[in-house]
């Protein structure tokens, strides 16, 4: 099996793929893929996006013989909750300026799945009282979502310097405001690490989720995308 799910107009994510042990080695998996591609570029999805673990090397090499480039090597953070000052919440006319602090994608599942972030979804943030900033001005900023299994999850995090290190420090405290146990965050390069490190947030395990995307030509004659569904929590590929 492998599944394709819509997450906006333009993107389509690549999870769930699955093939029985007695049929592996067989050719199955490399025809899933090659039929979920047409499939996105047939329908008119603009981009492809799938994760997978750091030590999965098969899925390294499937997803660069159909053309996918690795674009993230996302670690998990996490730290306790801890008492203290929680973060200030972002106003709608920091808006903009929130959008250019974050990074270019935004979780949209707690597991391993992302999309492009929109301005959108950065009002639609501060609107429901999601979005956090520190800093002068917005040297840094995140988006949180709800919780699991007790985790308060950051959804897109960025910034810099010291502004970054006292927004993580006041995600745990928001994270103890809520009753929750913790916090956690995909840290995407090494400056948000030594931040996280900073503020008292260690990796739970030692491997990373390798986030690869192509992009597609639109097909001639190609229907136009269809509208957004609900994405599933289906395994990651």
């Amino acid at each position: 099996m492998g599944k394709l799910t819509v997450v906006s107009p333009t993107e389509a994510w690549l999870e769930g793929g699955r093939v029985a042990p007695r049929w592996r080695r067989r050719g199955v998996a490399t025809a899933l893929f090659a039929h979920r591609i047409a499939y996105a570029q047939e329908r008119g999805f603009r981009v492809v996006r799938f994760s997978t673990a750091s030590d999965n090397t098969p899925i390294h090499r499937a997803g660069r013989r159909f053309g996918f480039r690795r674009i993230a090597a996302l670690r998990r953070y996490e730290a306790a909750a801890l008492k203290g000052d929680p973060s200030g919440r972002a106003r709608n006319a920091d808006a903009g300026a929130i959008r250019r602090a974050l990074g270019p994608l935004i979780q949209f599942e707690a597991g391993w799945e992302w999309r492009t972030l929109t301005v959108s979804d950065v009002r639609r943030a501060i609107a429901r009282r999601r979005a956090f900033v520190a800093g002068r001005g917005v040297e840094a900023a995140a988006i949180i979502g709800g919780s699991s299994d007790g985790s308060l999850l950051v959804r897109a995090i960025g910034g810099k310097g010291r502004a970054l290190r006292e927004l993580l420090v006041a995600l745990r405290a928001e994270a103890a405001r809520r009753g929750l146990d913790d916090v956690s965050f995909y840290a995407s390069g090494a400056a948000q690490r030594r931040a996280a490190r900073s503020a008292g947030y260690r990796p739970p395990w030692t491997g990373a989720a390798y986030l690869y995307e192509r992009s597609l030509s639109r097909a001639a004659g190609s229907p136009r995308a269809p509208s957004t569904s609900t994405p599933s929590t289906a395994p990651r590929t």
